[in-house]
């Protein structure tokens, strides 16, 4: 397994932990609201902030697939999210510097489709 692969296991893993992270905290927003008979006016305004935090999942999911697929814009991607990985104390950090390790080390790996084809 590459470098790169590495990278964006782990990217692919924070997006994972992130979304289900989100699962768990907008369950536990929602549930006392919906069984105290809320307005539907905070359960429409807490729907749309969980919707629009399904965004940071999403682009750590997509970085890691990108990085694992060897594009360079994913590559520079994961650089952007292992920095601001760092600031997400203690697991972010250890995952951010783990990213940014993974692909300094395998920064000027090629694409391993390339080195698939290049083998049959």
């Amino acid at each position: 397994m590459g470098n790169l692969e590495k990278a964006g296991r782990l990217l692919r893993l924070m997006g994972w932990l992130s979304l289900v992270g989100i699962a768990v905290i907008f369950a536990a927003i929602m549930i006392p609201i919906l069984s105290d008979g809320g307005d539907a006016a905070s359960f429409s305004e807490i729907l749309f902030l969980g919707l629009l935090l399904l965004i940071i999942p999403a682009i750590y999911l997509i970085t890691g697939r990108a990085i694992k697929q060897g594009k360079s814009w994913g590559k520079v991607a994961g650089v952007v999210k292992g920095c601001v990985s760092l600031l997400n104390v203690p697991i972010g950090t250890i995952v951010g510097i783990a990213v940014l390790f993974y692909l300094k080390k395998g920064w000027g790996e090629p694409d391993a489709r390339l080195q698939i084809s290049s083998e049959v």
